[in-house]
């Protein structure tokens, strides 16, 4: 969930579920003709259908027309499979607001859906509302969901309420679910980041150094990020030149205030190190990035 949690200036890529929809046949005036049951009910499966493709091909294109589409087909008969593809559309349409309603009109309507709790959950995880995605995502665990996404989804959610411990066993269950073993470096840095959050860096530098294993397959902001955890976690393990090297490497992806941080600890790094002018530099850029000074007594 692009982990789920380092995506949401993005349209949702780790974690992605929507991709474009199949733009059918519209008639002259912008209308459908009235439909039969079956007739309806097939429409309505081509489309998931096509949505299944699209995702498999990421492919993009005009959703605007599939919408009005929707529109029409949810305003002869709501149903809740057309509200949650609705959502879909305006979710990565970016209108989180409506995708968020549809979403509640799917559930009013179907609230054993597994699917439409999960789908609710990481709309409202990208809206930053962390407390109701993660009431969400346990209610679609309670109704059966058990897959690697909805573990690792709750996992983030968790995460950002601070909730550590528990997001750690979360992400651990997504990675025993984890088919795509290519994902699992997903799990393993956030989860790198929770045990980096309650000290224990050893754990956190054993989860990024698997991340930063396949740095060649993943994005470069996840890469940035593997060794900046693992850079500081080596640095309050007290493993000096290892901190060094990874700090070095984050930093070219880092800047502002999220580089200052790291050129601190680099700095000190190099005075335990007993290199007095590398430390004296560090710490002079790190002051031009806008790192705090101390009050004087």
């Amino acid at each position: 969930m692009p982990n789920l949690f380092e995506v949401k200036k993005q349209a949702l890529s780790p974690l992605k579920f929507l991709a474009c929809l199949l733009l059918l046949n519209i008639t002259t005036n912008g209308c459908l003709p009235a439909l039969a049951l079956d007739d309806r009910q097939a429409e309505i499966s081509a489309i998931e259908k096509q949505l299944k493709k699209d995702i498999e091909a990421d492919k993009t294109s005009e959703l605007e027309p599939v919408k009005r589409q929707l529109d029409a087909l949810i305003a002869t008969k709501g149903e809740a499979q057309l509200f949650l593809l609705r959502a879909d559309v305006k979710y990565r349409m970016y209108d989180l607001k409506g995708a968020i309603s549809d979403y509640d009109q799917a559930i009013a309507l179907q609230p054993k859906s597994a699917k439409a709790y999960m789908q609710r959950g990481t709309a409202n995880c990208i809206g930053e509302n962390y407390e109701a995605a993660l009431s969400d995502f346990n209610t679609a665990i309670s109704l059966g969901e058990n897959s690697a996404d909805v573990y690792r989804s709750r996992g983030g959610a968790e995460e950002q309420l601070g909730k550590k411990a528990e997001a750690i066993a979360d992400l651990t269950k997504a990675l025993s679910l984890e088919k795509d073993k290519e994902r699992q470096w997903q799990e393993k840095l956030m989860r790198a980041r929770c045990h980096f959050a309650i000290k224990q860096f050893e754990q956190a530098i054993k989860d990024t150094s698997d991340v930063i294993a396949l740095v060649a397959q993943i994005p470069e902001d996840a890469a940035v990020d593997a060794y900046k955890v693992r850079g500081s976690s080596y640095f309050f393990a007290a493993k000096y030149s290892e901190a060094v090297a990874d700090l070095s490497l984050a930093m070219k992806g880092l800047e502002g205030k999220a580089k200052a941080g790291s050129l601190v600890l680099r700095s000190v790094c190099y005075s335990k190190l007993n290199d007095k002018a590398k430390a004296e530099a560090d710490m002079e850029e790190a002051k031009a990035l806008g790192f705090p000074q101390r009050q004087s007594q």
